[in-house]
């Protein structure tokens, strides 16, 4: 007995009520499926934008550190001596951060560092103070916000890039 045949069979009252339930069930269907995600998703999306936004406004009004102190005059550089690995640990300690969770060395001209929340500014001061005293630039990195002020990183740092 396939259903077009029991839906005859039924009284036409019976019938009325199995087409409204029907009706409502496709369009709770409809609703659930389509209609929600699309408005919750919106709203996700917007949220997730807006926190972008201020997190790219925040790293803006930090740029200016890294520029100031990436100012070098090319006369004033000084040469290596030691492994630039050596050289982050000791500008690290010089700006009192808090000690990173790998630093490693990338060769015999750099150094690979990885963070786990360091002060963004203090940071930028170290890089930048890198790359005006020894030429050690930064060639990848990856930071992402943990709170304000605060990120988690790793980077690349050579010589002469």
């Amino acid at each position: 007995m396939s259903i077009k045949d029991w839906y005859a069979n039924q009284t036409p009252r019976e019938q009325a009520i199995v087409a409204c339930t029907a009706v409502v069930g496709i369009c709770a269907a409809g609703y659930l499926f389509v209609v929600e995600p699309l408005v919750n998703g919106t709203a996700a999306r917007q949220a997730s934008i807006n926190a972008q936004n201020r997190d790219l406004a925040w790293m803006k009004q930090q740029e200016s550190l890294y520029a100031g102190a990436s100012s070098p005059d090319s006369g004033s550089r000084q040469p290596i001596t030691e492994a630039p690995y050596l050289l982050l640990d000791k500008a690290i300690r010089a700006k009192q951060i808090s000690a990173p969770e790998r630093v490693t060395p990338n060769g015999s001209e750099g150094a690979k560092a990885q963070f786990e929340k360091v002060e963004f500014d203090k940071l930028l001061e170290v890089l930048g103070g890198l790359d005006a005293t020894y030429g050690l630039s930064v060639t990848t990195i990856n930071v992402s916000k943990k709170s304000e002020g605060l990120v988690n990183t790793r980077f690349t740092l050579e010589v002469g890039q």
